[in-house]
């Protein structure tokens, strides 16, 4: 069994990828500078980012909220090893946003907005995933909506004459991004020294 290292064991999204980490042929450990494992998977901070790349392993980084100097950072990590980045690993997110750029060079003039709904103590507000649709679709303001104990859902409205398109997507559950943080931690440990993303996970199934 191959031993998988997270960076917020603790956390969240730690707990659930160590609970089904088993089911991808993982031991799951809490990560530790010098412990031995065969990749990294990091749901902890962006503040903890210069000790998460210190670290040799194939990196699976979920955590958001990095600065573009960190980010820049990130992409010079991936020149030494394999490095699969996300805001969010759901496939469902991923094809969401294949779709909403479908739509956006199909409707050209029609007026697009993005809402996001998430539980109350998120603490990055527009969350990861909203800011990287945002930027596919390249509009400028994102409503943030922020209560309960709400998983995630992601609203794209297309409005145009006398009519208008909507694609929702809408998390059940965390075990959605654990377990293609997991099918990305499997994949990503056979790849040479780059950097990848959900793209590169999924182009041969879906594309």
């Amino acid at each position: 069994m191959k031993t998988l290292l997270i960076s917020g064991f603790d956390g969240r999204m730690g707990q659930e990828c160590a609970r089904l980490a088993p089911e991808y042929g993982f031991l799951p450990l809490a990560y530790q500078a010098g412990r031995v494992g065969d990749a990294l998977l990091d749901f902890s901070h962006p503040d903890c980012l210069p000790d998460v790349l210190a670290c040799p392993l194939p990196l699976i980084i979920g955590t958001t909220g990095y600065t573009a100097f960190q980010q820049e950072a990130i992409r010079q990590a991936a020149k030494s090893k394999p490095v699969f980045q996300a805001a969010n690993f759901s496939p469902g997110v991923y094809i969401l946003g294949l779709l909403a750029e479908k739509a956006k060079d199909l409707l050209p003039d029609w007026d697009i907005s993005l809402t996001e709904l998430h539980h109350a103590s998120k603490a990055d507000k527009p969350s990861g995933t909203a800011l990287r649709l945002a930027e596919h679709l390249q509009i400028d303001q994102v409503l943030s909506i922020r209560g309960g104990t709400a998983r995630g859902t992601h609203v794209i409205g297309f409005y145009g004459p006398e009519e208008h398109l909507t694609l929702t997507h809408t998390a059940e559950s965390r075990a959605v991004f654990a377990h293609g943080a997991l099918k990305a931690a499997n994949w990503v440990m056979d790849q040479g020294p780059g950097f990848y993303e959900m793209n590169d996970l999924y182009k041969n199934e879906w594309r």
